[in-house]
Protein backbone atom coordinates (compact mmCIF):
# COMPACT_ATOMS: atom_id res chain seq x y z
CA UNK A 1 0.00 0.00 0.00
CA UNK A 2 1.12 3.16 -0.41
CA UNK A 3 0.48 6.88 1.55
CA UNK A 4 0.89 10.06 0.14
CA UNK A 5 2.56 12.08 2.84
CA UNK A 6 1.71 15.28 3.93
CA UNK A 7 4.85 16.68 3.69
CA UNK A 8 5.09 16.57 -0.28
CA UNK A 9 4.30 20.05 -1.73
CA UNK A 10 5.01 21.51 -5.11
CA UNK A 11 7.09 19.11 -7.28
CA UNK A 12 7.88 16.86 -4.54
CA UNK A 13 5.93 13.30 -3.25
CA UNK A 14 6.85 11.80 -0.24
CA UNK A 15 5.36 8.14 0.07
CA UNK A 16 5.30 5.54 2.46
CA UNK A 17 5.61 1.75 0.58
CA UNK A 18 3.58 -0.42 3.25
CA UNK A 19 3.60 -3.78 3.53
CA UNK A 20 2.85 -5.95 -0.29
CA UNK A 21 2.41 -2.69 -2.88
CA UNK A 22 -0.60 -3.80 -5.74
CA UNK A 23 -1.79 -3.21 -8.86
CA UNK A 24 -4.47 -0.84 -7.29
CA UNK A 25 -1.93 0.84 -5.27
CA UNK A 26 -0.33 1.79 -8.76
CA UNK A 27 -2.68 2.54 -11.06
CA UNK A 28 -5.26 4.16 -7.97
CA UNK A 29 -2.71 6.25 -6.08
CA UNK A 30 0.93 6.63 -7.71
CA UNK A 31 0.31 6.47 -11.58
CA UNK A 32 -2.97 8.95 -11.64
CA UNK A 33 -0.50 11.15 -8.81
CA UNK A 34 2.69 11.52 -10.23
CA UNK A 35 1.41 12.09 -14.17
CA UNK A 36 -0.95 15.02 -12.56
CA UNK A 37 2.92 15.99 -11.42
CA UNK A 38 4.77 15.37 -14.15
CA UNK A 39 2.01 17.31 -16.19
CA UNK A 40 2.95 20.74 -13.66
CA UNK A 41 6.09 20.16 -13.57
CA UNK A 42 9.11 19.42 -15.55
CA UNK A 43 10.94 17.59 -13.31
CA UNK A 44 9.59 16.25 -9.57
CA UNK A 45 11.48 15.23 -6.51
CA UNK A 46 10.37 11.95 -5.15
CA UNK A 47 10.40 10.46 -1.76
CA UNK A 48 10.01 6.68 -1.02
CA UNK A 49 10.02 5.52 2.77
CA UNK A 50 9.98 1.75 3.29
CA UNK A 51 7.77 1.01 6.51
CA UNK A 52 9.02 -2.17 8.18
CA UNK A 53 6.47 -4.08 7.24
CA UNK A 54 7.40 -3.63 3.16
CA UNK A 55 7.84 -7.03 1.63
CA UNK A 56 7.76 -6.16 -2.05
CA UNK A 57 5.42 -6.64 -4.58
CA UNK A 58 2.00 -8.67 -4.66
CA UNK A 59 2.68 -9.95 -8.06
CA UNK A 60 4.74 -9.22 -11.56
CA UNK A 61 2.15 -7.22 -12.73
CA UNK A 62 2.55 -4.43 -9.70
CA UNK A 63 6.44 -4.94 -10.22
CA UNK A 64 5.88 -4.23 -13.94
CA UNK A 65 4.36 -1.01 -13.06
CA UNK A 66 6.91 0.05 -10.41
CA UNK A 67 8.83 -0.54 -13.26
CA UNK A 68 7.28 1.62 -16.18
CA UNK A 69 6.83 4.64 -14.03
CA UNK A 70 10.75 4.94 -14.67
CA UNK A 71 11.02 3.74 -17.96
CA UNK A 72 7.91 6.31 -19.10
CA UNK A 73 9.53 9.17 -17.53
CA UNK A 74 13.33 8.50 -17.30
CA UNK A 75 14.36 12.47 -17.64
CA UNK A 76 11.36 13.24 -15.62
CA UNK A 77 13.11 12.80 -12.41
CA UNK A 78 15.29 14.81 -10.73
CA UNK A 79 16.00 13.53 -7.07
CA UNK A 80 14.68 10.09 -5.46
CA UNK A 81 15.58 9.45 -2.14
CA UNK A 82 14.74 6.03 -0.95
CA UNK A 83 15.17 5.56 3.29
CA UNK A 84 15.09 2.72 4.69
CA UNK A 85 14.68 -0.05 1.58
CA UNK A 86 15.73 -3.19 1.73
CA UNK A 87 18.96 -4.32 0.91
CA UNK A 88 17.48 -6.55 -1.53
CA UNK A 89 16.24 -4.05 -3.50
CA UNK A 90 19.55 -2.05 -4.30
CA UNK A 91 20.62 -3.98 -7.20
CA UNK A 92 16.90 -3.38 -8.94
CA UNK A 93 16.87 0.21 -8.00
CA UNK A 94 21.11 0.60 -9.28
CA UNK A 95 19.46 -0.82 -12.57
CA UNK A 96 16.62 1.02 -12.72
CA UNK A 97 19.42 4.47 -12.36
CA UNK A 98 20.96 3.47 -15.87
CA UNK A 99 17.24 4.23 -17.10
CA UNK A 100 16.86 7.52 -15.62
CA UNK A 101 18.90 10.76 -15.92
CA UNK A 102 17.54 11.69 -11.91
CA UNK A 103 20.02 11.21 -8.76
CA UNK A 104 19.05 8.75 -6.02
CA UNK A 105 19.92 8.67 -2.91
CA UNK A 106 19.68 5.95 -0.24
CA UNK A 107 19.17 6.94 3.30
CA UNK A 108 18.79 4.39 6.13
CA UNK A 109 15.51 4.85 7.78
CA UNK A 110 16.49 6.89 11.24
CA UNK A 111 18.30 9.36 8.63
CA UNK A 112 15.08 10.28 7.39
CA UNK A 113 15.83 14.17 8.31
CA UNK A 114 18.90 14.12 5.90
CA UNK A 115 16.59 12.73 2.74
CA UNK A 116 14.61 15.78 3.35
CA UNK A 117 17.75 18.04 3.89
CA UNK A 118 18.97 16.85 0.18
CA UNK A 119 15.90 16.90 -1.54
CA UNK A 120 15.08 19.89 -0.32
CA UNK A 121 18.93 21.40 -1.36
CA UNK A 122 19.52 22.73 -5.22
CA UNK A 123 22.51 20.54 -5.69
Amino acid sequence: MFEILPQSHDDLIAVKAKSSLTVDDYEKVMIPKLNELFEKYKTIRCMIVFDEDFSGWANLHAAWDDARLGLEHPNDYRKIALVGSPKWMDWGVMIFGFFTRGEFKFFPRDKINEAWEWLESEG
